[in-house]
């Protein structure tokens, strides 16, 4: 029995909310660290050097869950859709224990334990990725597209709550825009298993819940329907379901190297194309490139055309014409033209940084306009090549493959740690010598010699900070150890005794890099 227009609507909005649910953690644990910081009593100052410990464990905790997962995948555990479904419950939990350990502690409270909660959460967030990803992968498209949005939406709620303060008097605002907004984030997720539940199928075990489960599940699709209804009026394409819907007759699919070798092309564009992106983006352009308040503009606008990639890819989808089709006989190959205009701005970006004289570099550096130009269409063609590439993993087959979701999320995860490794380690061998050409270290080599010794000398930079991530006193680190950012700003006047302002770009990198 093909499902009804209100289930399909039930489940592209529980992919959106799935993919709203995902980003929750990454920003509490990034985007508000300027507002962390104060909680805590920690100087302004050193906000650059949490943030930089904090995204290396992350990134690290994140991504061995996400393989672990991705094995579990592909290697078939049973059961693995109810599994799936259970670690976005242990999501919740994990935001609860940060919320609590966010609270206790008294005026200074305990920040080493919330910099380790924080890094635990991630373990469950990579896990909980690949799991969702699987489960709504007939709806991967509506996830993909709630990604940048809830970008959008937490630096939204940042303004509207202080733009409120101004009217109501709110002490200690630091504390309870945090407070609420891990409150929402719980909020957002709990939701988000309710949903999967109810639009994917397979009721909670238990004889004793059976009854209520079947009235809070009915409840819910009597409400929601009607959203689902008026979604599908605009859609004259029914979804497609794969093995992670609920109820989905059974197929049988191809071998694993089979399946790979029908889908290399999309898994490669998301690996390099989004994989690459945060090697440049925002570190090299715009900040390296111009000063602090431009830069911030520049981001600004990026994190809202962030957000059309995906909702192309989504119009596209319903009108019958998206990349969630078979590549060989779409045309959808033709989308590595993203990736070469991705390098191509990435290319100047390097010559504005390593050839300051040529013309090319001052026009770059010298125009606020085609600076973010450029790194709009930089971040646009990243994103383009992640969307593009995500819907299409899957459908390479002759029937769609749930594994080949989960496995491009698994390389594209594995490429961005390492890239933005690589882009932090540049920045920091780079930002020791651009203030002395005179000793330039690649002045007498040779092209090939020279891209060696940068590709080697960031490699080994990047590495070798590691190891700074892991520390039991987190607030003795950061405030006695004199470190490189994990991302070098460039500006002509030192501000870092200056309290942040509401506009600090340095909190809204990992909107765009997780």
């Amino acid at each position: 029995m093909s499902p009804s227009p209100g289930s399909n609507g039930l489940k592209k909005f529980t992919a959106f909310l799935s993919g709203l649910a995902l980003y929750q953690l990454p920003h509490i644990a990034f985007s508000a660290s300027r507002y962390t910081l104060v909680r805590f009593q920690v100087p302004s100052a050193y906000v650059g050097l949490f943030i930089n410990r904090m995204i290396i464990a992350f990134r690290i905790f994140t991504l061995i869950t996400i393989g672990l997962a991705t094995l579990c995948d592909q290697f078939n555990m049973p059961n693995i859709i109810p599994i799936g479904k259970a670690s976005v419950i242990f999501l919740v939990a994990a935001l609860s224990s940060v919320l609590v350990v966010y609270c206790i502690g008294g005026d200074q409270g305990y920040l080493t334990l919330y910099y380790w909660t924080i890094c635990i959460s991630s373990l469950v967030l990579g896990a909980c990725f690949v799991f969702v990803v699987k489960i709504v992968s007939s709806e991967i498209v509506y996830l993909m597209a709630a990604l940048p949005i809830t970008g959008i939406i937490v630096s939204s709620y940042h303004l509207a709550f202080l733009m409120i303060t101004n009217y109501i008097t709110v002490s200690d605002i630091p504390f309870w825009i945090v407070f609420w907004q891990i409150i929402i984030g719980i909020t957002i997720v709990s939701l988000t298993v309710v949903m999967l539940y109810a639009s994917y199928g397979d009721k909670p075990a238990g004889r004793d819940y059976g009854k209520l489960w079947e009235t809070v599940s009915t409840l819910i699709n009597i409400g929601l329907d009607i959203a689902g209804t008026a979604l599908d009026m605009a859609s004259k394409v029914l979804a497609k379901v794969t093995g992670a819907s609920g109820g989905a007759p059974a197929t049988k699919q191809e071998g694993f190297m089979e399946a790979v070798g029908k889908a290399w092309s999309p898994l490669l564009l998301v690996a390099l194309g989004y994989g690459i992106h945060n090697a440049f983006y925002p570190g090299i352009a715009p900040y390296k490139l111009t000063t602090m308040t431009k830069g911030y503009n520049i981001e600004l606008t990026v994190l809202f055309t962030s957000a059309i990639p995906p909702l192309i890819i989504i119009v596209l989808k319903e009108r019958g014409m998206g990349p969630n089709k078979p590549w060989n006989t779409s045309g959808w190959h033709w989308s590595w033209l993203f990736f070469l205009c991705q390098i191509l701005c990435a290319v100047i970006f390097l010559w504005c940084l390593h050839f300051p004289w040529w013309a090319i570099s001052k026009a770059v550096k010298g125009s606020m306009a085609l600076l973010g130009f450029l790194t709009v269409t930089y971040d646009f063609c990243a994103q383009s090549a992640r969307n593009i590439g995500t819907s299409g993993a899957s459908m390479q087959g002759e029937n769609s493959n749930s594994s080949m979701d989960t496995l491009n999320t698994f390389f594209y995860s594995v490429t961005q740690v390492i890239f933005a490794f690589l882009g932090d380690g540049y920045l920091r061998v780079y930002s020791k010598y651009e203030k002395d050409r005179n000793n330039w270290p690649t002045k007498h080599y040779g092209n090939f010699r020279a891209f060696r010794y940068w590709i080697w000398t960031a490699t080994k930079v990047s590495f070798s900070n590691i190891g700074t991530a892991f520390t039991t006193d987190v607030r003795g680190a950061i405030q006695t150890k004199k470190e490189f950012l994990f991302i070098v700003y460039s500006d002509d006047t030192d501000n870092s005794s200056e309290p942040p302002k509401t506009k600090n770009p340095k909190v809204m990198k990992i909107v765009h890099g997780i």
